[in-house]
Parts: C-alpha cells; sequence; structure tokens
C-alpha cells in the first residue's frame, strides 16, 4: 500500500475585484452608489442594507473605515458617508472605498444603475432574465393576457441582444411564421 498525501487548498478567494489603486473612472461616480443604495435601502431597509455592507467590508479586509458592531451606529456611518451632506472629498473617498463592498452585495435589480445598460452581458441578462418569466408564465398556465405580455417582452428582449441584426431576424421569423 501506498500513503497519498494531500494538501487542501481550497480557500475561496476574497480579494476585491475593485480596489482603490484603479483609476476612478473606471468605479460608478459616487452619487450613483449612493442612489443605488438608497434604492436597496428603501426596498430592504437600512439596517439590512448596512450589515451586508459592512460584513463585507469587514470580510474583504477592509481598511481606514471602522464600523461599530452596534448595527445602528454602523448604518448612521454608512449612511453618513454616502449622503455627504457637507459635499467634502472625504466622504467621497471614503465611498469609493467602499464600493467594492458594495458592488460586491448590492442585488441585480439595483445594479443596472452602475454597470452601463448598452453592453452584451447585460442585454444577455435581461433577456434571460424576460425569457424565463414568459416559460415560467406557459408552466404555470397563467391568465392569457399575462402570457401575451411575458412571451412579447421574451421576443423584443432576444432582438435586443444584437440591435443591427433585428430587422433580418424580423423578416427570417415572419417568413417562419408564415409558413406555419
Amino acid at each position: 500500500m501506498h500513503t497519498l498525501s494531500l494538501h487542501d487548498d481550497t480557500r475561496a478567494f476574497t480579494a476585491s475585484v475593485i480596489n482603490r489603486f484603479q483609476l476612478s473612472e473606471t468605479l460608478p461616480n459616487t452619487d450613483d452608489i449612493r442612489d443605488a443604495v438608497r434604492a436597496w435601502a428603501a426596498t430592504a431597509g437600512q439596517d439590512v442594507v448596512a450589515a451586508h455592507i459592512v460584513d463585507q467590508w469587514r470580510s474583504s479586509g477592509g481598511q481606514g473605515i471602522e464600523f461599530s458592531a452596534d448595527v445602528s451606529r454602523a448604518r448612521q456611518k454608512l449612511f453618513r458617508c454616502l449622503d455627504n451632506r457637507f459635499d467634502t472629498e472625504e466622504y467621497r473617498d471614503r465611498v469609493r472605498q467602499l464600493t467594492p463592498a458594495i458592488l460586491a452585495v448590492l442585488p441585480l435589480e439595483h445594479r443596472g444603475v452602475l454597470v452601463g445598460s448598452d453592453c452584451k452581458l447585460t442585454r444577455l441578462a435581461h433577456a434571460e432574465k424576460e425569457v424565463a418569466e414568459a416559460k415560467r408564465a406557459v408552466l404555470l398556465d397563467a391568465p392569457k393576457h399575462q402570457k401575451l405580455k411575458e412571451v412579447s417582452e421574451g421576443i423584443v428582449s432576444m432582438f435586443r441582444l444584437e440591435p443591427d441584426l433585428a430587422g433580418p431576424l424580423m423578416a427570417m421569423v415572419t417568413s417562419m411564421l408564415g409558413a406555419m
């Protein structure tokens, strides 16, 4: 018998995708970040949002901004930074530092404001969502008006994947439907 030694190298990679050394042009505007976080807080609550962001900040090894263990104090400090009532560069720098943690936990429905909506991946994600909703409406035998709405939104989102091919695709689909 031979013995095998095993080295466990399954540690998760926890480094930030965006760091403070990248150009500020690659990061979303601090006002847009504030608006996205505020929109998220309007649906989930400020305490929940602050807890997610602060936990991500701590778990990714964030340095330079210390948050209290008390959730309400951490919330107060986070939203004070985001709101920047006195329009200071210090608070904008703090928001830039927090941006990787915010983007890591920001739900998809609020992330669209920060990511350019005219990139291929965003259009693909939107098309996947719309087609999934159309499939769900058909599978669950939704009312006719809802099926029509969901299926038409799915079709339109598929045409938006490659806008320059919409005309030829429409001609192909029309000819195929004519043969039915």
